[in-house]
């Protein structure tokens, strides 16, 4: 292990004109739609879950997963507070969204035109470029969050996902075969 280089993240970033991302002030159905215009191919998956979103002068000023996207089209189905008081209330029935499935649904696409800008996460942390691929596998963990967005003297370059750090160590590092 002495004679092999460790990787830094810029190594094994998605660059960001690879990723989906958009603008704060962009709607869900827009967000949706960058969503599915990045799949993989071969299945048709979408390959990410979570949308960097920047605002005018392309900083960082947040992230919508594709949690953050169903609550902004469907707030009762994941909203715990709609419920009110119920027998039987608890962690497997927080409300009762289920119950109620042709009204839940026949609100989903009036919301669609909905800005994004009030369902962004705020980002936790970012990692600079040059973070040693071990370490950002530590703060990632430490953080509980893998999708990192990473910067380069304050400008957004790409997104670190756990998929990559784990390729990165089970093909350079353990040399296991596919």
């Amino acid at each position: 292990m002495a004679n092999k280089e460790i990787s830094v993240v810029s190594d094994i970033i998605t660059p960001l004109d690879h990723y989906p991302h958009l603008n704060e002030n962009q709607t869900l159905l827009e967000a949706i739609q960058t969503l599915k215009s990045f799949r993989r191919e071969e299945q048709g998956n979408l390959c990410a879950a979570v949308l960097l979103v920047l605002n005018d002068k392309n900083n960082l000023v947040g992230k919508l997963s594709l949690v953050e996207i169903m609550h902004g089209l469907i707030p009762c189905l994941v909203d715990v507070s709609t419920g009110g008081k119920f027998e039987g209330k608890g962690d497997d029935f927080p409300n009762l969204a289920f119950l109620y499935e042709d009204s839940t649904f026949t609100t989903c696409g009036k919301n669609q035109l909905k800005p994004i800008k009030s369902l962004l996460k705020p980002i936790e942390f970012s990692l600079p470029a040059d973070t040693n691929i071990l370490k950002a596998l530590v703060m990632m963990s430490h953080q509980n969050d893998f999708n990192v967005p990473v910067t380069d003297e304050d400008n957004i370059v790409g997104m670190l996902c756990l998929e990559k750090i784990f390729n990165s160590i089970c093909t350079t590092y353990c040399a296991i075969a596919d």
